[in-house]
């Protein structure tokens, strides 16, 4: 894993994540998903495993429900939190 990232931002128009994308990078405090086109099948196996303990993963709030119970198959979980943020316009 990469020891210098800290924050990701995955664009808007993302459709993949692949496995281990982010896996062990211990300093990885803030993902910020703004696509909207992902889908569990489309986000590899521990895509988000071992990254920082407290991590918080910002996701899009018409897409919370179906994105956290992917997210916590990728690797998201314990003291990790995963949030909300509205759009844009």
């Amino acid at each position: 894993g990469n020891k210098n990232l800290k924050k990701v931002v995955i664009g808007a128009e993302i459709e993949n994540i692949g496995a281990k994308a982010f896996y062990n990078c211990p300093n990885l405090k803030l993902v910020m998903i703004k696509s909207t086109r992902l889908k569990a099948k489309t986000v590899g196996a521990k895509a988000f495993a071992k990254i920082h303990k407290k991590a918080v993963v910002k996701v899009p709030k018409a897409k919370e429900k179906a994105y956290k119970k992917w997210l916590k198959k990728r690797g998201i979980g314990g003291k990790q939190k995963i949030t909300t943020y509205e759009k844009e316009k």
